[in-house]
């Protein structure tokens, strides 16, 4: 039964090493949590109420995207890096489902802003062309009063 232990604790910590940027101390700190863990559940021992790293240290380690980088923006729909999901904006979603800012998002994979924008190409199109209409961004631009 041991090689059976050893065998679903490499699929936990490939998976999790997969999504996730661990250095080899990491690594092998986390293989042996994972098949402790897994041993005293094979015993019937009562498992550890909490296993969870400390905060400081999820938010330092930067994850590797699941979606390879140059499909993240495309003309209709933006990949939002935590989920999966295909929306077209992206800073609503980040802070209601993942409780993100987009700082800490771009901090978190590592993004660059000016190169992977929050938005997809078409709405930010869109967005330009209304801006225009309205005389945003030309020099010297006044609100012409209504009389």
């Amino acid at each position: 039964m041991a090689s059976e232990i050893l065998k679903l604790t490499a699929q936990i910590v490939i998976s999790h090493a997969s999504m996730t940027e661990l250095a080899p101390k990491e690594l092998v700190e986390e293989i042996k949590e994972v098949y402790n863990l897994l041993s005293s559940l094979e015993e019937g021992m009562a498992a550890p109420v909490a296993v969870a790293a400390p905060e400081k240290v999820k938010e330092e380690v930067v994850r590797k995207p699941s979606v390879p980088l140059d499909e993240i923006v495309k003309e209709k729909y933006v990949v939002c890096l935590e989920c999966g999901k295909k929306m077209r904006t992206l800073k609503a979603h980040l802070r209601k489902a993942h409780h993100l800012a987009p700082a800490d998002y771009f901090k978190r994979y590592s993004l660059d802003p000016k190169k992977y924008p929050l938005v997809c190409k078409e709405y930010s199109e869109q967005r330009r062309k209304l801006a225009k209409e309205k005389g945003l961004g030309e020099r010297g631009f006044r609100r012409k009063a209504s009389s």
